[in-house]
């Protein structure tokens, strides 16, 4: 699922590189020996760290669409944290139905957000 594709570049190096990132991260929820907890909250962190980044650049470039795309980054956040916050019950197989259904939720919104989204701003310094 969480497999790096052409489609997804940019063109901006240390964005595709942080991008890049966001994939390996999520893709060791396949073949872990971490608590999923764990693999979560560091892909959580990563992607604020990332959205921070690309908003800084988006703002330094004078990017048009900012404050949208931006709305878009916040959105998403208060959702994974919603889904870090939802209580479980611990039977194992809940456990793993759950994080299957996050990560597929994580994997989507990444997946059309960069095709959809990210893609608008990839030639922004052709027009600088």
């Amino acid at each position: 699922m969480f497999e790096w594709k052409q489609c997804y570049e940019t063109g901006i190096s240390f964005i595709d590189d942080h991008h890049k990132r966001l994939f390996e991260l999520a893709y060791e929820t396949t073949n872990n020996e971490k608590n999923n907890r764990d693999i979560f909250n560091e892909l959580l962190d990563f992607i604020k760290f990332n959205f921070a980044i690309e908003e800084d650049y988006m703002s330094e470039v004078e990017y048009a669409e900012f404050k949208g795309h931006r709305d878009h980054h916040n959105i998403f956040i208060k959702r994974l944290c919603y889904l870090k916050a939802e209580e479980f019950d611990n039977e194992e197989d809940y456990e793993k139905l759950y994080w299957e259904k996050a990560f597929h939720f994580i994997y989507s919104w990444l997946h059309n957000h960069m095709v959809s989204e990210d893609s608008k701003y990839s030639n922004i310094e052709d027009t600088i």
